[in-house]
């Protein structure tokens, strides 16, 4: 069975109680687009902003939208809705097309025709197993030969004598090279 594409579509409509101003910011960031093109957006015309797409990505442009504080329109490919392209340059002479379009309040509605489907994955059968009682040995092999270690020839020396002077380093100073033949440029 072929999936359903979606065309998806922006009308500049904003959440209530967002800052107009912010959310343009926003969704300019989405898109990166410039001024022209961002009045376009918000000039109240239907606007396709992305067509054919699936439903994940459909998903995807109204979760980044609604974090924006702006809301997209998400409907069937070829539904025949009028509507303005983006890349359309800004003409007075040709009207907008209306939007018909009714929002339901805020925080209602359902996203779940949106969710993904999917189908769980069958339980397997564990009926054959069974836990061991507590202390019972799981693993069953050998355990490996301890290392050998000989320390006969290490000593202690009695207690708070001693100091770590004996374990320094001595490092030799790195000789400083004759530099006498070397001359400054003038400037």
């Amino acid at each position: 069975m072929p999936s359903q594409n979606y065309d998806i579509y922006f009308a500049g409509e904003i959440m209530e109680g967002k800052n107009p101003l912010e959310v343009k910011r926003l969704v300019s960031n989405i898109f990166k687009t410039n001024q022209e093109q961002l009045e376009k957006l918000f000039s109240g015309s239907r606007v396709r902003i992305k067509s054919n797409t699936d439903e994940e990505t459909a998903a995807k442009y109204r979760v980044a939208f609604r974090n924006a504080g702006a809301l997209i329109e998400v409907l069937p490919t070829g539904s025949g809705v009028e509507e303005t392209s983006i890349t359309d340059s800004v003409n007075p002479s040709n009207p907008a097309p209306s939007n018909d379009l009714t929002l339901l309040p805020v925080n209602t509605g359902s996203l779940e025709e949106y969710a993904s489907k999917t189908t769980p994955q069958p339980l397997p059968n564990i009926e054959h197993l069974s836990l061991a009682s507590a202390g019972t040995t799981i693993d069953e092999s050998t355990a490996p030969e301890p290392p050998t270690i000989s320390i006969d020839d290490l000593s202690m020396g009695p207690a708070n004598s001693g100091s770590l002077e004996d374990c320094t380093k001595e490092v030799e100073p790195y000789p400083i090279p004759d530099i006498s033949h070397l001359d400054l440029d003038k400037p």
